[in-house]
């Protein structure tokens, strides 16, 4: 028998095979069942590759490794303490008890937005990146957008705005809030709420004023370093920090005064809104900052959350009208975001069995009347 029979089994069962015991003591077979497992997982893994994984977040991709180790090896990971942003709503005044999805922190009780949640929204830094067709439409409507700006042509450069964010939510949808995935509305008043602070602070002249500073002071700055892991000096980089600081002061005060605020499709409150657009500012600088600057930057955004350990609560299992999937609710909520699909599920009312599949459905805020997520049959209840 030649040795690599010996090795893998296959020959003449008298000959002794050569078997493997994993880190926790336990006979997981011969060295050629091993080989094959180890085959199998590469097979596996490749295939997950294939996924978009520049899309995931890092929390999806240590549950991905973590689980090949754990077939690898026959060793279980302990589990990971979680821990929820602390939040009270601002609406209903009721405490977050469960863990969000994304950084769009939903009212566990009333479905209001209360929160961003910036620790979240870094896992997936690249979320935001609209990649090359986004770009090619930005060249395609550059040289109008230039003209409107020229000729004061708010109207033209509106329009201009409402394209470019209308193709970046399609090409962005984990920046952006989950409920503008499938709620046609909310999307409308979003895009519009984007394109309208686009051209109020475009055509605003000290905006303007603070933004030539801005971009001459980030020319300013010094790097240490080499490509790709530079960072930015901090006596360079608080200057334009501040700039940037008191341009924002600005923007809200006229985006105020114009109505603005008033647009997000949320109602989110002034506070919340100037942590959002404070986020989108820290995750770009984050990265090119030394860990003291990093610091410094969040406490100073507002956007150093205080998180508590995730406690287990009493809760009821719900199934939602707009795509069918399962829905963890807290007792005593009467609505909240179904973050698959971003519909606003009414849980304070009784499910409704459907006629057809006899699938349990809990139907959106305002709805009687839908298209049943299991089988598309039409499925009503009675008016509440």
């Amino acid at each position: 028998m030649s040795f690599l029979k010996k090795l893998f089994g296959g020959g003449d069962d008298k000959e002794p095979k050569v078997t493997v015991v994993n880190v926790s003591g336990r006979d997981v077979g011969d060295l050629g069942d091993v080989v094959k497992q180890a085959l199998d997982l590469q097979k596996q893994f490749s295939g997950q590759v294939g996924q978009d994984v520049q899309n995931m977040s890092t929390s999806e991709l240590m549950a991905m490794a973590t689980g090949n180790m754990e077939t690898l090896t026959g060793q279980t990971a302990e589990p990971r303490t979680q821990f929820v942003k602390k939040t009270t709503c601002h609406n209903c005044g009721g405490a977050k008890t469960l863990a969000p999805k994304t950084a769009y922190v939903y009212c566990d009780f009333c479905g209001s937005l209360t929160d961003y949640d910036f620790q979240k929204a870094c896992e997936n830094p690249q979320s935001a990146m609209p990649g090359p067709a986004y770009e090619a439409l930005i060249r395609e409507t550059n040289n109008d957008a230039q003209l409107a700006r020229q000729t004061r042509d708010q109207d033209k450069y509106y329009e201009i705005q409402y394209r470019l964010f209308d193709r970046w939510v399609d090409l962005c949808p984990n920046a952006v809030s989950p409920r503008a995935k499938k709620d046609d509305e909310y999307r409308k008043q979003l895009v519009e709420y984007m394109a309208k602070t686009a051209v109020i602070n475009e055509f605003d002249e000290k905006y303007k004023q603070y933004a030539d500073q801005i971009a001459e002071q980030v020319k300013g700055i010094k790097w240490t370093g080499m490509f790709p892991k530079m960072t930015a000096e901090g006596a360079t980089f608080w200057p334009m920090y501040e700039t940037v600081k008191a341009q924002l002061e600005h923007s809200f005060t006229v985006l105020k005064t114009a109505g603005v605020l008033d647009m997000h499709p949320d109602q989110a409150p002034e506070s919340l809104q100037r942590r959002m657009t404070w986020s989108m500012f820290c995750q770009g600088w984050l990265p090119t900052l030394a860990e003291e600057d990093s610091e410094k930057m969040i406490a100073d955004a507002g956007l150093k959350g205080e998180y508590s350990k995730l406690e287990p609560v009493e809760t009821d299992l719900r199934h939602c009208g707009g795509c069918g999937g399962d829905l963890v609710t807290v007792k005593g909520a009467k609505a909240m975001i179904c973050e698959e699909c971003g519909t606003k599920v009414d849980v304070g009312n009784p499910e409704v069995n459907c006629k057809n599949c006899a699938g349990m459905i809990s139907f959106p805020v305002g709805k009687n009347r839908l298209q049943c997520p299991y089988c598309q049959a039409e499925a009503q209840r009675m008016s509440w």
